[in-house]
């Protein structure tokens, strides 16, 4: 879908009129218009505005190669629920063969056919229609912690033991580094190795793939208490508890 056809979908699903959308941007209906039909292009902010009052994200409205990114998400949650594609087709009432498009990337669903595979696969609307953050990359954090610490990249470089053309080229999204120079990077900037590989998606993607169930428990005051008690663990402290907890996952049966 186009851009103007995304924000002239978003609006009708809101329950608001082309009117009522240009009087809350401060805009003209007939530029709205003008959007929605392709024949004017928003600016920046004029898109920062229209983003937050459909309340939804500015990278999945601008996105012109999002076809992939939400065929994956969609495989990633079918099978993590357990589901053939057969299954989600019952469920959703989808064609198989339509689908398997949206999973390969060769069809873009609609507003309506991601309402149906939400409800199917019990997670929210927005799980596809967020886009990956590129400011939870690797080279992101590298360069904003770098220059947080006042680091040129050929101070750092020298700290860490590598050259700085090769620190450049990780910032700038160009190499991936091997987990050896990743960890000197860490010391030298006095952090852990997580600091970079933990991304906001990754945790995205858990909690939607968890059991209902499981979500609801998690926001239980007891089990919250107990998940701020362990976060000032060490690390053999966390190893202990995740040994237990594979121990007990391996025998709650006897139990």
């Amino acid at each position: 879908m186009s851009l103007g056809q995304k924000i002239r979908d978003f609006r009708r699903e809101r329950g608001i009129t082309l009117t009522e959308l240009a009087r809350q941007l401060n805009i003209s209906p007939s530029y709205l218009s003008a959007v929605e039909r392709e024949i004017r292009k928003p600016s920046i902010p004029m898109l920062n505005k229209i983003s937050e009052a459909l309340n939804v994200s500015v990278s999945y409205l601008v996105g012109d190669n999002d076809d992939a990114l939400t065929g994956d998400k969609l495989r990633f949650i079918r099978e993590s629920r357990g589901l053939s594609i057969d299954d989600l087709a019952e469920i959703s009432e989808l064609p198989v063969s339509l689908l398997e498009k949206f999973e390969n990337g060769q069809a873009s669903p609609d507003l309506e056919d991601l309402k149906k595979l939400s409800a199917a696969l019990n997670i929210s609307l927005r799980y596809f229609l967020e886009q990956t953050d590129r400011s939870h990359s690797l080279g992101y954090r590298l360069r904003r912690l770098r220059q947080k610490q006042g680091l040129t990249v050929a101070a750092l470089a020298d700290k860490a033991g590598v050259s700085p053309g090769l620190l450049s080229q990780i910032e700038n999204g160009q190499t991936t580094p091997l987990l050896d120079t990743l960890e000197s990077i860490a010391r030298a900037l006095h952090t852990s190795v997580s600091y970079f590989l933990t991304k906001q998606d990754d945790v995205e993607d858990l909690l939607a793939t968890m059991n209902p169930d499981v979500l609801e428990t998690l926001g239980d005051p007891n089990v919250q208490a107990v998940l701020r008690a362990v976060r000032d663990f060490e690390a053999n402290e966390m190893k202990y508890i995740l040994n237990f907890i594979q121990f007990f996952k391996q025998n709650r049966q006897l139990l």
